[in-house]
């Protein structure tokens, strides 16, 4: 009798800001709220940090900001669209999951403010992570800096993973052998274009890319 072999693991990691949890309207509110935006305005996160840094004593309003939204203002935040449709499906199908970001656990502008790890941990207790697709507090790990993010996502075994920035996939150590997934929204632009990563503008491209990659 012929045993057939085991399927390799499926674990799929996932960055945590601006890839499951968007800031866009945040960013906006609280800049419209702290008077630093035209009531008027209307942009995501890219044009409110042009706006602002464009300001007298612009980059230090700008790092304020950032601790006002990744802190407090995290309540605010909203689930990417398509997130959870596509996190259940993987988990159906067996995926464990895992978040691996980088995320200092305080702000560089409020150093003793509100701990921004702790922030982010409500705000995956709240939108029921843990409870619908069982990625479990030893599966979430929030890192000082990128590198120790690419080593972390290395230790955990991830043959996939998913970000939103182009220049994770670019460090010169990012595991070869793990799969990537660019989320890119808004489109890419052309430096995101022609790597070894699988650009995905949705939630629902990641889960039917990961399902169809791992069907056999």
């Amino acid at each position: 009798m012929t045993i057939p072999a085991a399927k390799p693991t499926r674990h799929i990691g996932l960055d945590f800001d601006n890839t499951i949890v968007l800031y866009d309207a945040v960013f906006a509110d609280l800049g419209r709220e702290a008077g630093l935006l035209p009531l008027g305005f209307a942009g995501g996160k890219g044009a409110v940090r042009a706006h602002i840094r464009a300001l007298p004593q612009g980059e230090a309003k700008w790092t304020a900001l950032q601790a006002k939204v990744y802190g407090p203002g995290i309540k605010r935040a909203v689930p990417a669209p398509g997130l959870f449709d596509a996190l259940g499906r993987l988990a159906a199908a067996g995926w464990r999951l895992s978040i691996v970001s980088h995320k200092t656990e305080f702000a560089a502008a409020e150093p003793d403010g509100m701990n921004l790890r702790e922030a982010a941990r409500g705000w995956i207790a709240r939108h029921g992570l843990t409870d619908r697709f069982g990625i479990q507090a030893a599966d979430i790990h929030f890192l000082p800096t990128r590198e120790e993010k690419i080593t972390r996502i290395i230790d955990a075994g991830c043959t996939d993973f998913v970000d939103d920035l182009v220049e994770v996939f670019q460090e010169k150590d990012f595991p070869p052998a793990v799969r990537q997934y660019l989320y890119t929204p808004g489109g890419p632009h052309p430096h995101e274009r022609g790597g070894p990563w699988t650009g995905c503008a949705t939630w629902q491209e990641i889960g039917d890319a990961l399902l169809n990659r791992h069907a056999a």
